[in-house]
């Protein structure tokens, strides 16, 4: 059971690497320039990590690890919480994601529907190059209560691809 200091310091946690996603996003790969730097937009996109992204996949990954038995091999435990997260959750916490970050952006909704429409399976087909064999990786050998840590190490490189993709 999570204690609400726990529950908090994932989602600062998540905050931070999601924050810092976006300051590589716009100052590397967008190559904004100091001034053009949008200080909100870190700022929203952290936020959801606090709020939504950290609290969100803490509880998935407690829930996921209860959800499949204990009592297989290892290898197939692994195979099955792979699975259950790239076929349930991965689908839905991406689409809440695609929705929430341009709607804190200040985006009108029916504009946020079109962009999910054009960019939802791309961002999934992109996002199924990585996940996977990250996950493997997550479920196999990092204890539970490192793995949103670890996820979130890697998502520091798909946080940028998704700022990108999400913010443009």
């Amino acid at each position: 059971n999570m204690s609400l200091v726990q529950f908090a310091r994932e989602g600062l946690n998540v905050a931070i690497i999601m924050g810092a996603g976006d300051v590589i996003a716009q100052l590397a790969i967008e190559k904004k320039s100091y001034k053009d730097y949008n200080a909100g937009r870190t700022a929203r996109f952290a936020g959801i990590g606090l709020c939504f992204a950290g609290p969100v996949l803490r509880k998935w990954y407690s829930t996921l690890d209860e959800l499949v038995a204990k009592d297989q091999p290892a290898w197939q435990r692994v195979f099955k919480k792979v699975s259950i997260d790239q076929t349930c959750f991965s689908p839905l916490f991406t689409l809440s994601l695609s929705y929430l970050v341009p709607f804190v952006n200040g985006q009108a909704h029916k504009e946020i529907v079109e962009r999910i429409r054009e960019s939802y399976f791309r961002i999934m087909a992109r996002g199924y190059m990585l996940w996977p064999m990250a996950q493997l990786i997550n479920f196999s050998l990092i204890p539970l209560y490192l793995q949103v840590v670890f996820a979130q190490l890697i998502g520091l490189l798909w946080n940028c691809y998704l700022s990108l993709v999400l913010n443009e």
